[in-house]
């Protein structure tokens, strides 16, 4: 079954020296039809700026953090990287991850003034 894409406003978590702070990007998708994991919720997208613009990322939906894919131009290659990497996973690993993700987010986030 295809995958569907409902285009959002996202913005992905950057890291600086040590801080995090959350940066807009566009085009960005909420990828849906994920059937046998509907316990992910997965952005693809673009990178900000002119740098790698050709490619596609993709990123937890509520972390922000990047997803570890190999290099695409292709959309859907990049997301059907993601899935594969996620249900290598499992459930468990995933949530784990994420939750270490936003503790450790948590005591470094930089403070919007």
């Amino acid at each position: 079954m295809a995958f569907t894409y409902q285009e959002i406003d996202f913005q992905i978590s950057i890291k600086e020296g040590f801080y995090h702070y959350q940066q807009k990007v566009s085009p960005a998708y909420l990828v849906g039809n994920l059937t046998d994991l509907d316990w992910a919720a997965i952005v693809v997208h673009r990178l900000p700026g002119r740098f790698r613009e050709d490619q596609w990322f993709v990123s937890e939906q509520t972390t922000g953090s990047s997803i570890e894919i190999p290099k695409t131009t292709s959309r859907e290659e990049a997301v059907q990287h993601a899935v594969t990497k996620i249900r290598q996973m499992g459930r468990e690993r995933y949530k784990k991850a994420l939750a270490r993700t936003q503790t450790k987010k948590g005591k470094s986030w930089k403070r919007n003034r």
